[in-house]
């Protein structure tokens, strides 16, 4: 795309895609002998960080124009979720770095009514949550602006790496996220599309919450969403394994109550390894959480403490009148029982005790494979027999009775006719 070294530089300099620490960089690319090539010169500058390799591949693609959005400069991607492509950016006036995520534009009207309710999340700051800051539109892109969060892993991967996880650890992290979600519900705000993937655990075991608002734009008002009718479509059904079920009926039906429920099944996530209904089926899965109830988390894992497995159904209430009255009333259970000394399973398995050697006295262990083999082909006999009571009658004379009297009343009226 580009004939000489010159011609690159003067295109870096046009767009403002060095800061001024790197001219002496370019200055030196413009002045080398014998001159560099175009390619040459882009791979120096990365090899001296005044470039980043995505940067040098879309100016050497003759893309350079793309790199800026707003006062914003594109440094990498991050990655491309279900509503568009997230970047690492810098701002040049405070040289800060953020996430910035652009999506297709749809209305063009209503951007500057958006962008001051926007305003509300600045307000609101929690070490917790990486909230949105900015909203702007660029030609036909619309891009929301977040600070950047360095490292950590995501709850869904970290899952899926691990399997459930202990119940303590659990809770803190639903502790971690219900603290951040209450400083914004106090002030009338809402997360309103809260997933596992939206929740990062740092090296230091800390979490945060990204993507805030993010729901917020989807419960605009019907005609004024800034997302097109497809992104929208996609948004929701990435996070339908958690959505609650009045923001399934209505998706302008996001409130905190909303992110009770999300929560809950945050945490059922973590406590089973699973969502509450795993079916593939989108519709299937849409339906259950409108009149089905999940398999109970202590079923899935019995180590789980009763009190923790009745906060899980309370935040999964499928009225949110029946959830708690607000979140910091869930901050303080899980304070609580973070607190105890020794957590007692809701549904002690058939564990055996002292029947392995080097076990401490009064130690409880797991069964080991053989040990649950065992287990299953426990003889029938041995099992409390049923209790007869006084409703236990044939199916036969159950069913069979009305079904004669209704042939019968059906022959005689044959026979009439």
């Amino acid at each position: 795309m580009f004939a000489t070294c010159q011609e690159l530089v003067k295109a870096l300099h046009e767009h403002q895609l060095v800061q001024p620490t790197d001219r002496e960089a370019l200055a030196a690319c413009s002045t080398a002998f014998p001159p560099r090539g175009p390619g040459e010169t882009a791979h120096f500058l990365v090899k001296q960080g005044a470039l980043t390799q995505f940067q040098a591949d879309k100016v050497l693609e003759g893309a350079a124009h793309e790199l800026r959005v707003s006062g914003y400069v594109l440094l990498d991607v991050l990655g491309t979720g279900s509503m568009g492509t997230v970047y690492k950016a810098r701002k040049a006036q405070d040289n800060n770095t953020y996430a910035i995520k652009i999506v297709p534009r749809r209305n063009v009207a209503n951007l500057r009514e958006v962008a001051s309710k926007v305003q509300a999340f600045k307000q609101v700051r929690h070490p917790r949550v990486s909230a949105l800051i900015h909203i702007g539109a660029q030609g036909e892109r619309v891009f929301l602006v977040w600070p950047y969060l360095e490292g950590g892993e995501k709850l869904d991967l970290l899952v899926r790496r691990e399997g459930k996880l202990r119940p303590r650890l659990g809770t803190q992290i639903a502790l971690q996220v219900a603290s951040g979600l209450q400083a914004y519900h106090e002030h009338g705000l809402f997360h309103g599309l809260l997933k596992p993937s939206d929740v990062v655990i740092g090296t230091d075991r800390r979490v945060r919450l990204l993507d805030f608002g993010v729901g917020f734009l989807l419960a605009c008002e019907h005609g004024k969403s800034l997302l097109d009718t497809m992104t929208n479509t996609r948004a929701l059904a990435r996070g339908v394994d958690c959505a609650s079920p009045e923001s399934l009926v209505d998706p302008l039906a996001r409130t905190p109550e909303g992110d009770q429920y999300s929560l809950g099944c945050i945490l059922y996530f973590c406590l089973t390894g699973q969502f509450p209904f795993p079916v593939e089926n989108p519709v299937k899965k849409m339906l259950a959480h409108q009149i089905k109830q999940p398999e109970p988390v202590e079923d899935l894992s019995p180590e789980v403490p009763r009190k923790l497995a009745d906060i899980v159904r309370r935040l999964m209430a499928k009225s949110p009148e029946d959830r708690y009255p607000d979140t910091s009333e869930v901050v303080k259970e899980l304070q609580t029982l973070t607190a105890q000394d020794r957590w007692v399973p809701a549904k002690p398995a058939k564990y055996s005790v002292n029947k392995r050697p080097g076990s401490a006295p009064g130690t409880i262990l797991r069964p080991n494979l053989a040990e649950r083999e065992a287990l299953k082909r426990e003889p029938i006999e041995n099992k409390e027999a049923k209790k007869p009571t006084g409703w236990d009658v044939p199916w036969w004379l159950v069913g069979g009775v009305p079904a004669g009297m209704g042939l019968g009343v059906l022959a005689w009226i044959l026979s009439r006719s």
